[in-house]
């Protein structure tokens, strides 16, 4: 893992949804090669679009007030609130609070999962 994970400059963004991301594990340094953890800050109206992929993930609210939409459902999602997201269930997310929102991404690959995303 790398030192001074979110005081140095972020490993991805989105200008256009108003976030960045860092890797805080990324899947291809994970053992087996199965889950990776990153943390996604998003400013006030930021967003991701809807999508789905071949993996489970978790998202922990650190910060902030999060609305997703999981499967045709939406909710808001608080400080210290963990969402679950299965395999293959679309999903997408907007930051609704006054200031920045962070979640906490934890992203897992069951074995039987054909998906490259992060080891490319």
């Amino acid at each position: 893992m790398k030192k001074n994970t979110v005081n140095r400059a972020w490993d991805s963004e989105a200008p256009q949804s108003k976030n960045v991301a860092w890797s805080l594990l990324k899947r291809r340094e994970s053992s087996d090669c199965n889950l990776s953890v990153i943390l996604q800050r998003f400013e006030p109206g930021g967003d991701f679009p809807e999508h789905k992929h071949d993996l489970e993930q978790f998202f922990y609210v650190a910060k902030g007030r999060m609305e997703m939409t999981i499967a045709g459902r939406t909710e808001v999602y608080r400080e210290g609130d963990l969402v679950f997201v299965e395999r293959d269930e679309p999903h997408s997310g907007r930051n609704t609070s006054d200031g920045v929102s962070e979640l906490l991404a934890v992203d897992y690959w069951p074995p039987d999962s054909k998906s490259q995303l992060g080891l490319d």
